[in-house]
Parts: structure tokens; C-alpha cells; sequence
């Protein structure tokens, strides 16, 4: 395997919407009556990733916003959406990114979150609302297990995290890359209390699925 498809292997869709390289991702999304509310989004990039890359001439072929003026870019055509703040943390093992969007409706959320629309959709009614996201849909058997040993070795500590909050009482479903409920894997966490529900799962674990990972999200 040349480190050409290494790199995009490890570049695995664990939040396509988002970014298609980043290994470890803390979505906290807050529901206000009105269908506004603010979105903080924290993601540490792995820097050997970012190396492999650039060994093979493929720096660019990432698509992840790292920088302010990015993510300016990224939401300038997204009625209404602000970036209120934006921080990138850089150690020897990773760069942490993070930032702070608010919304003016959900309408607007599903386009920060997914400019295609084809891993995120939410509707609202009053002060009730749906948000179905489809975290990963592809099959683990298209992926070589050689390889995910490896990822595992290197990646073993990052984690997908989603919390969601309004200000009525909410419920999550887990559901399959499709969008349909299912067998929860035991490594997945779901947990909800009253306002705020909130999943986990391992990075790594997520490509692991055979059926792929969703979340349906009331409210």
C-alpha cells in the first residue's frame, strides 16, 4: 500500500459533513425556542497524518478548515451564521481547533453541519424538532483490517463526541448508517437527561461498524 492510499484511507468519512481527515471531534450543539442557538466545535487533527501527506505531495487534498479566514470562507455563504470565535492549539502529537458559531435557525444549522445535505437533515415545528445524522455509512469490510490495526496502534485515544441541548426535553436514538434504529455496538455511549443527550465513540471503533453509525436526535 503506498502512502498515497494510506493517507486517504486514514482519511476515513467519520464525519463527512465536516471533515473528511480530522480523527478526534467535540460537536456541543445548543437549541433555543426560536430554532437559533450556537454551535462549538473542538477537533484535533493528528500531525502524522498531515505528514504522510505532505510526503506524498497531498497537503492540499485535505479538506479541513485550520485557520479563521477558512472557516470565514466556509460559512460566508450561510445566511445568518456568525463565527464568534476561533483558537488552534498545536502540540507534537496533534492540532486542536477550536470554534464557536451561532445560527439563527435550523435551517442554517444543517448547512454548517452538512453543505450537501446528504448526512444531515432537521425540521422543526413550534418548539419541537427532529435532527437525524448519519456519522458514518460506510460498510468495515470495504477496509483492509491490516490497515485499522495500524490506525488503532496510532489513533487509539481520539473520540467522536456529540452533545445536544434545548430547552425542552430531548431524546436520542441511535440508528445505522442508513438512519434506521438498531443494535447499539457496546462501544458506543448514549446517554440523555432531560435537555442534553450525548453520544461517544472511539474514533476508530466508528469504522469498525459493520452497518455504519447514525444519531436521530427529538426535541
Amino acid at each position: 500500500m503506498t502512502k498515497n492510499n494510506l493517507y486517504r484511507m486514514a482519511m476515513l468519512p467519520v464525519l463527512i459533513f465536516l471533515f473528511n481527515s480530522c480523527l478526534g471531534l467535540s460537536l456541543d450543539i445548543q437549541m433555543n425556542r426560536n430554532g437559533s442557538g450556537r454551535v462549538t466545535m473542538e477537533y484535533r487533527i493528528s500531525n502524522l497524518l498531515n505528514s504522510i501527506g505532505a510526503l506524498d505531495g497531498n497537503e492540499s487534498s485535505a479538506v479541513i478548515p485550520v485557520s479563521r479566514d477558512d472557516w470565514e470562507r466556509s460559512i460566508e455563504n450561510i445566511p445568518g451564521v456568525k463565527l464568534v470565535s476561533f483558537s488552534k492549539r498545536v502540540n507534537a502529537l496533534d492540532n486542536t481547533v477550536n470554534a464557536v458559531f451561532d445560527y439563527p435557525d435550523p435551517q442554517s444549522l444543517a448547512l454548517l453541519l452538512d453543505s450537501t445535505g446528504k448526512s444531515v437533515s432537521i425540521s422543526q415545528t413550534g418548539q419541537s424538532g427532529v435532527l437525524n445524522m448519519i456519522l458514518y455509512d460506510e460498510p468495515s469490510s470495504n477496509y483492509d483490517e491490516n490497515l485499522l490495526a495500524l490506525m488503532r496502534s496510532f489513533f487509539n485515544e481520539y473520540n467522536i463526541t456529540i452533545n445536544f441541548s434545548a430547552q425542552t426535553n430531548s431524546t436520542l436514538t441511535v440508528t445505522n448508517g442508513k438512519g434506521n434504529a438498531g443494535n447499539i455496538p457496546s462501544f458506543v455511549t448514549a446517554a440523555q437527561s432531560g435537555r442534553r443527550v450525548s453520544l461517544s465513540v472511539g474514533t476508530i471503533d466508528l469504522l469498525e461498524i459493520p452497518d455504519g453509525l447514525g444519531v436521530k436526535i427529538v426535541w
